[in-house]
């Protein structure tokens, strides 16, 4: 159940925003299709996939289990405007009527975050406040009380964001910290990759649970370990599952969840052989690899070796290897980030490997380097690391 929130003339009852890195939005589009209706890139916003279904529980499944999503938002309201300064008190109006209120109550706190896209005569700050303007004046005439602000940690966070001459108002169910942040990193390695990105790049692998996975550069690890989860169905919200926002408030049953999690967890398979290899030249990385592993739960089913990748013992093992480069921005020194990348294409040549699937900047570069050594570059996915473009990479022997 989810509180005030009708159906619509088309029967669907829930409408939410997944927000996502940019280039993943067809990704995390075709992991949604055939549990309701999907739109990626709605309203022309870049990062965020519509998902409509026709239950709490559908969703709720998605929110503890989808790997390529970072935050969601149920969707409340949405309002065409002029693009004028007027606007605000539409935006106040929409706020001070709408649902909102009716998941307040006096020990609620709430906060109010608007993220702006286009050219507006207003800022994203107003837009804010003009939204928290509305939500305490309809609070306070229509339940009698006056809801506490609180901006730092709110028990309900109100979605406020506005899209060229489109108005989008809903309540965060995740948080102010992404999904993409599983809860099992307690070593943090200086160029970590974000648990969707490495999702995206196993998808793109292709690589099965049959399959033996090899990261020769796994830094901090997070490649074998989201494969392992992958592979025995443990969900990304695993270790996080009492901290979504949404448990603060009546949004959703909190028994529907309690199931759901129930029903998830007992379908993962702690005792199934999973086979992952990570290797890296570095101790430290290695290290703190093993403890992510170790706090993922994970640690039995990856085998780790202190090795260059020109000398890991694994490319004698490896079905396919997904890993995340080193390359010119993060090593401040291109000749170095070109020369790992020539080591990795040679030593995958070389290697017992089908495929090889990674991140990297200058896709012109990596199909240079792999025409060199008579490798295909089969696919190339522009998309983010951060406010980084790179592209995610198929490469493959003929």
């Amino acid at each position: 159940m989810v509180c005030g929130y009708q159906q619509d003339e088309r029967g669907h009852s829930l409408k939410f925003v997944f927000t996502t890195e940019r280039g993943l939005e067809d990704i995390l589009a075709d992991s949604l299709r055939g549990k309701g209706e999907v739109t990626p890139f709605p309203f022309s916003f870049q990062g965020r996939v519509l998902f409509e279904c026709s239950s709490a529980k559908e969703l709720l499944e998605e929110l503890y289990s989808n790997p390529f999503y970072h935050k969601c938002a149920l969707l409340l309201d949405v309002v065409e405007f002029s693009v004028e300064r007027s606007a605000l008190d539409l935006f106040y109006w929409v706020a001070r009527k709408g649902p909102v209120v009716d998941f307040l109550i006096p020990s609620v706190s709430f906060g109010v975050r608007s993220v702006r896209k286009g050219k507006h005569p207003f800022s994203s700050q107003e837009v804010a406040s003009y939204v928290g303007a509305g939500v305490i004046d309809g609070a306070r005439i229509r339940k009698g009380f006056c809801p506490r602000v609180n901006l730092s940690d709110p028990d309900l966070l109100v979605i406020a964001d506005v899209v060229n001459n489109v108005f989008l108002l809903g309540v965060e169910l995740v948080g102010l910290e992404g999904m993409h942040r599983r809860g099992w990193r307690v070593y943090s390695h200086r160029a970590g990759l974000k648990g969707t990105l490495a999702n995206a790049l196993i998808a793109i692998s292709g690589v099965s649970s049959e399959d033996v996975l090899w990261d020769p550069m796994c830094g901090g690890g997070t490649i074998p370990i989201e494969f392992v989860h992958r592979c025995i169905g443990v969900p990304p919200g695993y270790l996080r599952k009492n901290d979504y926002l949404f448990l603060r408030t009546s949004v959703f049953d909190r028994e529907l969840w309690e199931e759901v999690v129930a029903e998830v967890d007992f379908s993962v398979a702690w005792q199934a052989e999973v086979k992952a290899l990570a290797s890296d030249r570095s101790v430290k990385a290695l290290e703190g690899a093993k403890k992510n592993a170790s706090r993922a739960m994970v640690e039995d089913k990856i085998r780790f070796e202190l090795a260059d990748v020109k000398e890991s013992s694994f490319a004698k093992e490896a079905d396919v290897v997904v890993t995340n480069p080193p390359y010119g921005l993060r090593l401040a020194n291109p000749y170095k980030a070109e020369r790992s990348l020539e080591v990795l294409m040679r030593t995958f040549a070389g290697s017992k490997a089908r495929r090889l699937s990674l991140i990297h900047p200058e896709p012109a570069k990596v199909k240079e380097i792999a025409d060199k050594h008579g490798l295909n570059l089969d696919k190339d996915l522009p998309a983010y690391n951060g406010n980084l473009e790179v592209s995610l990479i198929l490469v493959s022997k003929s």
